[in-house]
């Protein structure tokens, strides 16, 4: 009797085994394994993929062997396997998108640098191009003045004082890039005939000093050449404008000559440099040294008149502290009121055309 309820109870045990629940984890990780980002694990994370699927099936023949506990336990590691994978993929998905932005920077910055050199290039010639018109227009032979009244005459011997001035000045700058240039001196020794002529005869040499203009700036062009055929787009003159100009007080321009700093009030009543002056000098001496290649023109204007002895003094007073700073090469010059930057008659034009020029001669 015992044995007879012994093998009933057999297929009942069975079949309560057979008919255990699965776990629900189990069913999670089956929803998961089929979503899109587990496919996407799959390619970019396939190692980590394949190690969830791997508890997976070990979640899987727990569950077959009757193992409730293990399987639950797998099926959750596998649940974490799978989050972990996502991460990865996650992570490879934006390493490339990071990989790209940075490919697109590159290139941008490759086109970028590209414009940039094609500007600086055009921009060279341009400046070559504006410097030949600029000569050209100069040279075209002007019709002769025939005197004419005293009050003309003395306008036009105004002007020719001023041109002469300009050519001097122009003359300089061309000798100080290059001092063996042939033509220079005679050019020079015209104008010391054609200034003296300018003070004395009554009808003004407006022809010649306009002709002596264009010589020199044509001289100075051409000592430039060689530079700027060997180097178009090196833009010398422009950094260094970029470099004068980034304290904001100096207030750089750009003419003929090259790079000008003009200065007012550096002296004070007994002619003497002042101590915000010796700074500015002091400053603008280690620029010069800086850059050797762009010689130093001093260049006094005084508020009305011809040139003086004073003058001259402050020239040289000027040119010694650039020395003491590091300026290599500096030639002083004396302009008098030749070049006044306002009407002499106006208010206030004293001290507007009482000034120094500072002008760092662009070698190209």
């Amino acid at each position: 009797m015992k044995r007879f309820w012994a093998w009933l109870c057999v297929p009942s045990f069975v079949l309560a085994c057979a008919t255990s629940p699965r776990p629900r984890v189990l069913g999670e990780v089956d929803a998961i394994r089929q979503g899109a980002a587990a496919q996407q694990a799959e390619k970019l994370a396939p190692q980590a993929h394949a190690r969830a699927e791997a508890l997976r099936k070990l979640a899987e023949n727990a569950h077959d062997d009757g193992k409730l506990a293990r399987a639950q336990a797998l099926g959750e590691h596998a649940l974490a396997a799978y989050g972990h994978a996502f991460v990865l993929s996650r992570l490879v998905r934006a390493q490339r998108r990071q990989d790209r932005a940075r490919q697109n920077v590159e290139a941008a910055r490759s086109e970028l640098h590209a414009l940039d050199q094609q500007q600086r290039t055009l921009a060279a010639e341009t400046d070559a191009l504006e410097l030949r018109i600029k000569v050209a227009r100069d040279a075209v032979p002007l019709r002769p003045n025939v005197p004419s009244s005293p009050e003309r005459e003395k306008a036009r011997r105004e002007a020719a004082e001023g041109l002469t001035v300009q050519a001097r000045l122009l003359c300089s700058a061309a000798k100080l890039l290059e001092p063996t240039r042939e033509g220079l001196p005679k050019l020079l020794a015209e104008l010391s005939t054609v200034e003296q002529r300018a003070r004395s005869e009554a009808a003004a040499p407006i022809d010649e000093a306009l002709r002596l203009r264009s010589e020199c700036l044509k001289q100075l062009t051409l000592t430039r050449r060689p530079a700027r055929r060997s180097a178009p787009a090196a833009g010398v003159a422009d950094a260094l404008l970029s470099e004068l100009s980034e304290g904001g007080d100096l207030f750089p321009f750009r003419d003929d000559r090259g790079v000008v700093v003009t200065l007012r009030s550096l002296f004070d009543a007994r002619g003497k440099l002042t101590g915000t002056a010796e700074k500015t000098l002091d400053r603008l001496g280690l620029v010069a040294k800086a850059h050797p290649e762009f010689p130093v023109l001093v260049v006094v204007h005084a508020a009305r008149g011809r040139p003086t002895d004073a003058d001259a003094k402050r020239a040289q007073a000027v040119a010694e502290r650039l020395r003491r700073s590091g300026a290599t090469r500096v030639e002083p010059h004396v302009a008098g009121g030749a070049q006044p930057v306002l009407d002499p008659k106006r208010p206030g034009a004293t001290e507007r055309n009482r000034r120094v020029e500072i002008v760092f001669v662009a070698p190209a």
